[in-house]
């Protein structure tokens, strides 16, 4: 196998992160909020009822791999 990459490992790629549900409810300025700039990411909420007893966390993101200019990156076999 032979690969090209470029020089510079930040040219490559980046993971990009979108909005989610909860992301758009907790920056739409209720109680309690997010700032809106930090609602694309990762979101994690958590809470708890009395009766009965219930403790609960959730968590998640929408997320994305990028790369900047695919073609400089080259994976050939080579014969």
């Amino acid at each position: 196998m032979f690969f090209l990459l470029p020089p510079n490992t930040r040219q490559m790629a980046e993971t990009q992160y979108g909005l989610t549900a909860e992301g758009i409810v907790l920056s739409s300025g209720g109680n309690p909020s997010i700032e809106a700039e930090v609602a694309p990411g990762i979101i994690v909420t958590s809470g708890y009822q009395d009766d009965p007893v219930q403790v609960w966390t959730k968590c998640n993101a929408a997320a994305m791999p990028v790369m900047y200019t695919p073609d400089i990156h080259i994976a050939a076999t080579v014969w």
